[in-house]
This record gives C-alpha cells, structure tokens and sequence, in this order.
C-alpha cells in the first residue's frame, strides 16, 4: 500500500486533474466525490497531526511573563536596599512578598509559574500593597507583569481547546488510507476506461497521471531501497566461524 504522503500526494494530483470532467461525466463525478471526502478527512488528519502552531506562541509569551516577572523583582530588590528610607521601606515590605511566592519563579515549568504568580497577585492585589506599589513607582511594572500573565493563559487555553478538538475528531491516517487506496483505484480505472473510449479528451491527462503515479511509486521504491540498505549496514558483521 502507498505511503500516507504518498497517497495524499497523487490523490491531490488526480482529484486536480480529473475536475473539470466531472460537469459532463456522471459517473466519474460520483467517484470524484467519495475520493474527495475521504481525502479531505485524511488531510484534515494530517494538519491535527502538525506541531501546534501555538506552541511557539506560548513559548514567546511564557518568556514575556518571565522578563516582566524578573524587572518587579529586580526593581524591588534595588529600592530595599537603597539609601533612601522613603523608598526601602515600603520596597522591603514588596520584595519580601515577591521573595515569599519565589524569587526565581522564572525557572519554574508552566503550570507551576502560573500557580506561583496567581498567588503572588492575590496577595499583591490587596489594598494596601496596591498602594505601596503606587507610592514606589511600580504600579505599571506589575501590571504589565499581569497582562503577561493573562496573555499566556489566553493562548494556553486555546492550545488546550485545539488539543482538545484534535482528540475528539482525528483519526488515524493509516486507516484512512484503507479507505482511500480503493477510491483512488476506481478513480483512475474510469478515467483510464474514459481514456481508451475518447482518447482525443482524456488522453493528454490520462498520459501525465499514467507518468506523475510512475514517478511517485518509483521514489517510493528508492527509499525503501535505501532504508532497507542502512538497516542492513546498522547489522554487525557475522563472527568467523
């Protein structure tokens, strides 16, 4: 049987060339049509079957909420510690929250880190510690450090309802392949029939799928030849007898 890429690779090539037939070809419509939705059903498989999209989208998110996390921390730090009484005062009371909830939270995985700083909010967000960030400056940076973190449960979210999606619809591709091996089988004996009935116009497409389906099936004999070819090198040598 053909490979799933294969399969997905002459199926297209034959559900493109046989189109513009089907308006004036009952029969061959008809097969045109189940080949089409199984082969829309094996493709929609293959995208559910792509990394995610997402996930480099969460990874650069993840890495926002990281740097605004690090520039509350680090700011805070600076301000305790400063000569100026006003200001390390009200910074010491901030940066011994922040230090309580983790101070290098950064470096946790992504459901930790999300724990860790929606309990940091929760303490942060009271009344008074609001003013004190309001008093020290930081207000802003601690707000962007809350939209970072909403923008990453945003897509978070959307990740897991993709994931969610693809379990409930996908379906293996080799199975579908079963499906689709015999359509495409039919297809092509009718527009090969087709062809020898009214050669003048089936024949120029028939002759280009005859050589695409020939040039496909001898790539894929390449690489099982190659492939059979490096297992046998990964054998080691049979020992003298």
């Amino acid at each position: 049987m053909l490979s799933v890429s294969d399969g997905i690779l002459i199926t297209e090539r034959v559900l493109d060339a046989s189109r513009s037939f089907t308006t004036d070809d009952p029969k061959l419509l008809a097969l045109f049509t189940k080949t089409k939705s199984i082969f829309d059903r094996i493709v929609k498989n293959q995208n559910y079957s792509s990394k995610s999209l997402l996930t480099d989208d969460l990874i650069g998110l993840n890495k926002n909420r990281n740097n605004a996390f690090i520039a509350v921390r680090d700011i805070t730090h600076g301000m305790s510690v400063s000569l100026l009484p006003d200001f390390s005062t009200k910074a010491e009371i901030i940066n011994a929250i922040v230090m309580k909830h983790g101070d290098k939270i950064y470096a946790m995985g992504y459901k930790k880190k999300t724990a860790s700083l929606l309990s940091l909010f929760s303490e942060l967000d009271l009344p008074a510690n609001q003013t004190l960030l309001t008093d020290l400056g930081l207000i802003v940076f601690y707000n962007s450090l809350k939209a970072a973190q909403t923008a990453f449960e945003t897509k978070n979210k959307q990740k897991s309802d993709e994931k969610a999606v693809k379990t409930t619809d996908s379906e293996p591709a080799t199975d579908i392949m079963v499906e689709l091996a015999p359509a495409l089988t039919d297809l092509l004996a009718l527009i090969q029939i087709d062809n020898q009935l009214d050669h003048p116009t089936y024949g120029t497409v028939y002759s280009q799928l005859v050589t695409f389906i020939n040039d496909v099936n001898t790539s894929a004999r390449a690489r099982k030849t190659r492939k059979q070819n490096g297992s046998s090198d990964d054998k080691p040598d049979t020992p003298p007898a």
